[in-house]
């Protein structure tokens, strides 16, 4: 029995140098939502060492705190019901947010099936807001938003319909 004391309580020491990185792990997902690699990054910012990290992050996924998947889901509504931009820069944000690549890439999947009414809103908001731009103008504004080359072309032929020719627009087929 005396033999198990010691190692008793240095169980009891690592548990309470790892419940510090949780406890502050928790404290920092109840203020926001919070990506996997955004939550790391802090802990490591506040000198936590990893293996205590590594353990309040996991602890945290196993809990459900930490979701990188409702996350991403959760941005892309977002900036959606605020502003219509592209897949790039959807793209570009998740992967700034520390989101995995396959998983930002799935996760946009999900909501890729009104990338022509989203360019079309932004389109008409560009329009309305800049009357007298040129297509190469409206063209690069949309590239900006995150828009690809070839929904930038079928958008703004579609516009051409009722606003008006496009010159030179035939040699970019």
């Amino acid at each position: 029995m005396a033999d198990d004391a010691p190692a008793r309580g240095e169980a009891q020491a690592q548990a309470r140098a790892r419940q510090p990185a949780l406890a502050a792990a928790i404290r920092l997902l109840s203020g926001r939502r919070l990506t996997k690699a955004q939550l790391a990054q802090k802990l490591r910012d506040r000198g936590y060492e990893p293996a205590s990290l590594e353990e309040a992050l996991a602890t945290c996924e196993e809990r459900r705190y930490l979701d990188d998947r409702t996350f991403a889901q959760l941005h892309v509504k977002s900036v959606l019901d605020r502003k219509p931009v592209g897949r790039m820069r959807l793209l570009h944000d998740l992967l700034g947010k520390g989101i995995d690549g396959d998983l930002a890439r799935e996760v946009l999947d999900e909501f890729t099936g009104d990338e022509e009414e989203r360019i079309d809103r932004a389109l008409a908001k560009l329009e309305a807001m800049r009357p007298y731009d040129g297509y190469e103008q409206l063209g690069r504004r949309l590239e900006r938003q995150g828009f690809t080359a070839p929904e930038i072309a079928k958008a703004l032929r579609k516009r051409a319909k009722t606003r008006g020719a496009i010159p030179q627009f035939e040699s970019l087929e």
